[in-house]
């Protein structure tokens, strides 16, 4: 398994290596997103209460759609950011963006 290592010599000089292979650059970038985008959707509020909550019809259906359309958003966005990943050499994976919709007014 490859690694990413950054490091910094007596003389002061830095040097950047990395050993990962595409397919391990790109799992990792997707692992990364993957948290991000669960840590979005808990950040607006959309946890399993309110998903539960949500599908027993405890919320209000304009609550429901705003948050159905928020994650539904993220999904969109994280396909497209996969699309671009897969398209990225090893190289380039690291500064492929992830653009996330934002989060929906009032939460």
């Amino acid at each position: 398994m490859g690694s990413k290592n950054y490091h910094k010599s007596l003389d002061g000089s830095y040097s950047f290596s990395d050993t990962r292979t595409i397919e391990e650059a790109q799992e990792e970038n997707l692992e990364r997103i993957c948290e991000l985008i669960t840590d979005k959707i808990l950040e607006a509020g959309y946890d399993e209460v309110w998903q539960r909550n949500a599908a027993l019809g405890v919320i209000s259906q304009d609550e429901v759609e705003a948050g159905r359309s928020f994650i539904a958003n993220l999904r969109t966005a994280y396909h497209d950011y996969k699309a671009r990943l897969l398209t990225a050499t090893r190289d380039e994976a690291d500064a492929v963006q992830f653009v996330a919709p934002p989060v929906p007014e009032g939460i």
